[in-house]
């Protein structure tokens, strides 16, 4: 028994010795907490990192405080990349050729936010709080991140190229406003690909054109800028109109339609070869009554709609319009025929837009 005893007393001292030899390295800081020790198990040759330490404030909680001290370590972070993100951009803007007006420059102008705000893929956080301090570690392998990067280049420059692709074809069947919009989708993914060429040019600048696409890339966005300088010239449009107030020619209604579809990315031709779409409108005064002081006359406009290139029917119908006026029957008429013009405009642009 009294073997047994001595066995007993030395195992549980054993026990204890291990764990409070635990408690103790469990309470130990962390390693990275040391410079030093960042700087020779995180080299530059291989890692990215960042790090911060902050005051635990008053009003904040614990959780509150390790979200703010890490974000400013994962900003210190990407503060070593931002710099090469925004000379992506530059060269991009430089890239948009002389003759350009402004408003087009203006508008293919990056819009990325060259911040600390960049979420950089592949970044790892570690946290500690000691004494009311909280520390932040972020750190990151470079050619895990490189690779990923290089993978999203190539897949985004491939669908940049099918919203071109797309939107070449309905230019060539002048589906002016709908080929815009497709080159138009591009510009977010382009911002896209200037912040992954950015990263890989800071963690590496011998990463080759090749790999980069930044050659390619840049073609295909001024690929983008010159097709919305020629859309910007709007839809053609071609309007033929024969318009009767009683026996007097007029323009009431080709004058009010080209106003309103105007401010609508239309323009006009008289060629009726390079017109997009072309208006035929056939339109004629009539008499109603006399009621109460008041002259009242009706408009009737026929109105057909053709698609260019091959002459679609698009859409045909006889509209009218009344019209009143306390003089006579043709002041009656010409307000019916200001009034038409909008009915008019309101079922063209549906057909165009569509």
């Amino acid at each position: 028994m009294g073997i047994l005893r001595i066995q007993l007393k030395l195992f549980l001292g054993l026990f204890f010795i291990v764990y409070f030899c635990g408690l103790i390295k469990a309470q130990e800081s962390p390693a990275w907490l040391t410079n030093s020790w960042r700087i020779e198990q995180y080299p530059s040759n291989v890692f990215i990192t960042g790090f911060a330490q902050d005051n635990k404030n008053a009003e904040e909680s614990i959780a509150d405080a390790i979200g703010r001290v890490t974000a400013m370590a994962r900003g210190n972070l990407s503060e070593k990349i931002i710099s090469s993100i925004q000379s992506v951009n530059d060269s991009y803007s430089q890239s948009i050729s002389d003759g350009k007006s402004e408003q087009i420059k203006e508008t293919f102008q990056s819009e990325i936010r060259v911040s600390t705000d960049i979420e950089i893929n592949g970044v790892h956080i570690e946290n500690y709080v000691k004494d009311n301090i909280v520390y932040g570690f972020a750190y990151a392998n470079k050619y895990e991140i490189i690779g990923y990067y290089k993978s999203i280049i190539n897949m985004t420059i491939q669908q940049i190229e099918g919203y071109i692709k797309t939107a070449q074809a309905l230019e060539q069947q002048r589906e002016k406003i709908k080929a815009k919009e497709e080159f138009n989708k591009t510009v977010p993914f382009f911002d896209k690909i200037k912040e992954a060429q950015g990263i890989l040019t800071a963690l590496d600048n011998t990463i080759p054109d090749e790999q980069l696409k930044m050659q390619k890339s840049i073609e295909l966005y001024n690929e983008v800028v010159q097709a919305n300088v020629r859309l910007q010239q709007a839809v053609l449009v071609f309007l033929s109109s024969n318009e009767n107030l009683f026996g007097t020619q007029t323009t009431a209604i080709e004058n009010g339609l080209k106003a309103i579809l105007s401010e609508n990315e239309c323009s006009f031709t008289e060629n009726e070869n390079i017109a997009d779409w072309k208006i035929y409108i056939k339109a004629s005064a009539r008499e109603f009554n006399y009621s109460k002081n008041v002259y009242f006359s009706y408009v009737d406009a026929e109105v057909q709609l053709f698609k260019a290139p091959k002459g679609k029917h698009v859409y045909q119908e006889i509209l009218e319009q009344k019209g009143a006026h306390s003089k006579s029957y043709p002041d009656a008429a010409r307000n019916a025929y200001n009034e038409i013009s909008n009915l008019i405009a309101d079922k063209v642009l549906e057909r165009i837009n569509q």
